[in-house]
């Protein structure tokens, strides 16, 4: 549980007695980081763990990528812009509640690099152009099933939002107003997961 807890942020609205179960999916997807600095998500090997996985309490759903192209915006608009595209991956209507919450949570994120970096969740990585520098954010975002109680839908999310500062310590200091030449890459995969599911990688 220590490097899972380490390498994915969790935003949860699931009732308690799905708790237990999201957490196994945590540990699942955690198998899939590379833990060497900078740390970063597997995508091709995390599929492939889903496709090889033969239980049915697990099942994919769809994966879907987004690339917001480099423009002049703030931390907030890029928010928006990203926030807008898990609306569309996630097979439940959000609540305005849970759209501002979702926002939250990133805006926290990216305005808070060095903490997310202490916590393990976002690393810090420099870009091809030499110009640039990038963050990849991990986080799990898991809502229920209105109709079935028993199931819930995880949805495995990466973040990687560029911009033209070179040095790491440049980005302590974003603000939701600070406007960069940003550009984002999203990379989001929904599962739906029955309650009791167990990690099957555990040793």
């Amino acid at each position: 549980m220590l490097i899972a807890a380490t390498t994915f942020n969790q935003f949860s609205k699931l009732p308690e007695n799905l708790v237990t179960t999201a957490i196994q999916v945590l540990q699942f997807s955690a198998h899939f980081v590379d833990l060497k600095e900078p740390k970063t998500f597997h995508w091709d090997q995390f599929l492939d763990g889903i496709n090889n996985y033969k239980g049915d309490d697990l099942t994919f759903d769809k994966y879907q990528n987004n690339t917001i192209n480099q423009q002049s915006a703030t931390v907030s608009i890029m928010v928006d812009k990203i926030v807008d595209f898990l609306r569309v991956v996630l097979s439940v209507a959000l609540s305005e509640e849970d759209i501002s919450a979702l926002s939250k949570n990133i805006e926290t994120t990216f305005t808070n690099l060095k903490e997310a970096k202490d916590n393990g969740w976002a690393d810090f990585s420099t870009s091809s152009s030499s110009f640039n520098s990038s963050w990849e954010y991990r986080v799990l975002f898991a809502f229920p099933n209105p109709d079935l109680p028993d199931f819930f839908y995880s949805l495995v999310t990466t973040i990687k939002l560029e911009a033209d500062i070179q040095e790491e310590s440049s980005w302590w200091g974003l603000e939701s107003s600070t406007r960069k030449n940003f550009a984002a890459t999203i990379d989001a995969m929904e599962l739906v997961v029955l309650k009791g599911f167990k990690d099957p990688l555990k040793a």
